[in-house]
């Protein structure tokens, strides 16, 4: 799989657990101010999307400092203080009172994020070469997604059954304590490349001025402004379109999560065995465009589309394509002095989607509903990163693979 042959068995293993502990808890806390039940529900609607835009924009203005420090000083300090950095903040929201306090609060998630991810995607990218990238990138993307599943639906769950929001963000705040000590224990250093006499500022142009990086932002984007709209009005749309029964939705989103698992698993081998990236990422794309699409556009209809139900993992396993070769094809096209600063500039993509998608969504949603509102705007996002992907040009170096 990878994993055993990269050396670094223990430290990536680790990696990935932490990685969904913190993704977990984030997801968790999102899930609770979200709710009516958290400050009197102060946070329900344009409260949601303006904290979910604050965290990406705290990102945004620190991920360049973690991603060329991490180049300069190591990895694994920064990923520390990064796991408390999001404990403390979830501690935080769990004693808050007053909702000014809860935008603070996810300026420090997301410096918590920016550390985090910069930190994370470059130890693994230390760790990994051509022949396992795209594999152990789409692990990554794995304990993110069981994060953010387990985490946000575990979060609606529990405050169904009439938890404590404060609770709820104390265990949050607790988990990521823990990683934090998992991390001390266990995971082990890997930047062994050190070039002090590079700047920070430096390292940053260095990436910044790569064409190829710069052809990214196109495919990026979008893609991470449709998982903020996602996220964003998940919980919305499900309790005032979706007519499910508690089992079927079970099934449902057992069965879409159970086929993007088996989907990045197989396709980030793939991607590795054929030493191709472009393909899959465009696959990828497609795929999740056309099950995004379909469930929003039926949404409050889905009797229509549970009709055809084997469609759904079908394009849940082909969707699976796009994580681990778009990670792959980053790392592909980063130097080994300058990946921090690399993933980083990832970041910035990310924190960006974080930042247009709730917000287009909310205005979407406020002036076409459900559809066509938010239906053209999936669209939309889509076909730009679909037009984007022609651009790009192969990164995987073409090597002869022994199995």
């Amino acid at each position: 799989m990878g994993l055993r042959k990269s050396g670094h068995f223990l430290t990536l293993m680790m990696l990935y657990l932490v990685t969904l502990i913190m993704r977990a808890s984030f997801y968790v806390t999102i899930a609770v101010i979200s709710s009516s039940a958290y400050m009197g529900g102060a946070l329900v609607g344009w409260g949601v999307a303006v904290v979910l835009a604050i965290y990406p924009v705290a990102e945004l203005s620190s991920v360049s400092f973690f991603g060329s420090y991490s180049d300069k000083v190591g990895r694994k300090p920064i990923f520390i203080a990064s796991l408390f950095m999001t404990g403390i903040a979830a501690l935080l929201f769990g004693v808050a009172t007053f909702e000014f306090l809860a935008y603070v609060l996810a300026a420090l998630f997301g410096l918590g994020a920016a550390s985090q991810v910069t930190t994370t995607l470059s130890m693994i990218a230390d760790c990994s070469t051509e022949t396992n990238r795209a594999r152990l990138m789409g692990y990554y993307d794995l304990s993110t997604l069981m994060g953010l599943a387990g985490g946000f639906g575990l979060g609606i769950l529990l405050l169904e059954f009439g938890w404590a929001p404060n609770i709820l963000l104390f265990a949050a705040a607790g988990a990521c304590f823990i990683g934090g000590v998992i991390t001390i224990i266990l995971i082990k250093e890997t930047r062994t490349v050190v070039h002090t006499e590079a700047s920070m500022l430096a390292l940053l142009k260095q990436v910044a001025s790569d064409r190829r990086i710069q052809l990214m932002l196109p495919v990026y984007v979008p893609i991470i402004s449709l998982y903020g709209l996602v996220i964003s009005k998940a919980k919305h749309i499900i309790e005032v379109y979706f007519s499910l029964s508690a089992p079927d939705m079970l099934i449902l989103f057992g069965m879409l999560g159970g086929s993007l698992f088996l989907g990045i698993v197989a396709m980030g081998h793939l991607s590795d065995y054929l030493m191709k990236r472009r393909p899959f990422i465009v696959v990828g794309l497609i795929g999740f465009g056309a099950l995004a699409y379909l469930l929003v556009a039926n949404a409050d209809s889905f009797e229509l589309v549970w009709a055809i139900w084997p469609v759904l993992p079908a394009l849940g396993f082909i969707a699976g394509a796009f994580p681990p070769a778009a990670m792959a094809y980053l790392t592909d096209i980063s130097s080994e002095e300058a990946r921090g600063s690399t993933m980083g500039v990832y970041s910035i993509f990310f924190g960006s989607g974080m930042i247009i998608g709730p917000l287009a969504g909310e205005y979407a949603y406020s002036i076409g509903g459900l559809f066509p509102g938010l239906g053209a705007l999936v669209a939309i996002l889509i076909a730009i990163a679909c037009i984007g992907t022609y651009f790009l040009k192969e990164a995987a170096p073409v090597v002869l693979i022994e199995e």
